[in-house]
């Protein structure tokens, strides 16, 4: 007699790269179901203690009132994402409220709803470590039970208008250590602004879903960087797109993947960033695989992230990127490899070492912004991927020649496109469900 196999709802495969969420204060209840279950879960809250005699304030009760909610959205979305979540990353520090921040709450009301969350057993905490990752908490079973009795979904969920689309961010990449900057508004920001408010629109109104599951509002932002918080603030380097689920997702997993029903194809621009260097000098590439380093041909992704380490570096390279000097062949080490980077391409060998990486990286951010407001003006919704999109199958050509003509206008070329294989599982290697959480996971200070 056959076994009968119901359909997944949650990855737990523990080669998978774990999820952390980033707390989201603009989340909040909007369904019926939702609201009664915030309503259930403020009334288990133990208040702060004052003085015996007197009230709580009205307002502070409103602020505690609208922070559990919004704790509850993020809790619900890491209990029920078909995203395999493994906990919650929220910030707790008492900073100066920037423009990145939602008023009627602090850090303070916060930490004190969630030791009220903690000491009922709705949720479980693991403390910040300094510089290393914040305080994570995590749904609990009786969390979990609650949002089952009330018949919640993440359909219940609204998002608050107000949340900044556009991040200037100081500080080192390589360290982690990065702050973000509280800009002054100015035409180019604005401009910025409406292009992802336009962007998260079209995405938001498309049924994106994961596993036949939906998926929580998408809030994409662009991440502009510069070296100092006392620097001018400028828009000109970095500027990639962040915050979509779908950027994390290993590979054997994008073909859980819908986009109006239908599955994604993963169109991806060739050897981008060497082609973008290329120009930038306003020259001619060499045919053929721009990473393909004599002698790295069975490893290539090692040897691409190397050339492209070379475009960060403000002085002479002299170490290879962490993690790949295992991946490399022995003998292999970040002089050897960058002067065979020099023999293949010397027509842009003097960029190396001269940190125009992230000019390149804000010029590719430019052309992956332009191809999505146009597929959006006609109707087609595509997930952004830094150097490639992801579009209903449906949509493909469609894409393509977006692609070549975007690509056109920004470097004065069409940039070849080439599709990538989405792999499913085999039915006797398929990942491994679960209704519970994945690895252990870090959430970095960022």
């Amino acid at each position: 007699m056959l076994e009968l196999i119901l359909p997944p709802k949650r990855i737990a495969d523990e080669k998978a790269r774990p999820h952390v969420r980033h707390y989201d204060a603009w989340l909040t209840a909007g369904g019926d179901g939702l609201i009664t279950l915030t309503g259930r879960i403020f009334e288990m809250l133990q208040p702060p203690i004052i003085t015996e005699g007197r009230k709580h304030r009205a307002d502070a009760v409103e602020r505690r009132k609208v922070c559990a909610t919004t704790l509850v959205a993020n809790l619900l979305v890491t209990a029920l994402s078909p995203v395999c979540y493994q906990g919650l990353a929220i910030p707790l520090m008492n900073n100066k409220l920037a423009r990145y921040d939602r008023r009627g709450f602090t850090a303070d009301v916060l930490r004190q709803v969630i030791n009220g969350a903690e000491n009922v057993g709705l949720i479980s905490v693991e403390k910040a470590i300094f510089k290393e990752q914040r305080t994570i908490v995590a749904p609990t079973q009786c969390f979990r039970q609650l949002a089952t009795e009330h018949g919640v979904s993440l359909t219940d969920l609204r998002r608050l208008e107000g949340r900044e689309t556009i991040e200037l961010r100081a500080g080192s990449k390589r360290t982690r250590d990065k702050t973000l900057v509280d800009y002054k508004d100015c035409h180019e920001a604005d401009t910025l602004r409406a292009q992802m408010e336009e962007i998260n629109e079209v995405l938001n109104g498309a049924d994106i879903r994961f596993g036949g599951d939906q998926i929580e509002p998408i809030h994409l932002v662009r991440q502009f960087s510069i070296d100092q918080p006392e620097d001018v603030h400028t828009f000109d380097r970095h500027g990639r797109l962040y915050g979509g689920f779908w950027e994390g997702l290993p590979k054997d997993q994008r073909h859980l993947l819908t986009i109006g029903g239908e599955p994604v194809v993963d169109l991806d621009f060739v050897s981008m960033f060497v082609h973008l260097a290329y120009c930038h000098e306003k020259i001619e590439p060499p045919p053929g695989d721009l990473y393909a380093v004599p002698g790295l041909e069975e490893h290539r992704k090692a040897a691409k992230a190397s050339i492209v380490s070379l475009f960060f570096r403000k002085t002479e390279a002299q170490r290879l990127p962490a993690g790949i000097k295992e991946e490399l062949p022995a003998g292999w080490n970040m002089k050897r490899l960058k002067a065979a980077a020099v023999d293949l391409h010397p027509a842009i060998a003097h960029l190396f070492d001269s940190n125009v990486g992230f000019e390149l990286m804000a010029l590719e951010s430019e052309i992956l912004v332009g191809i999505l407001l146009e597929l959006a003006s006609k109707g087609a919704a595509a997930l952004p991927m830094h150097d490639g999109i992801m579009v209903a199958a449906s949509q493909k050509q469609l894409a393509i020649d977006t692609m070549h003509r975007v690509s056109k206008e920004k470097v004065g070329r069409p940039l070849q496109v080439a599709e990538k294989e989405i792999k499913s599982p085999s039915p006797n290697n398929s990942p491994l469900w679960s209704t519970t959480g994945c690895l252990r996971a870090v959430a970095f200070v960022d």
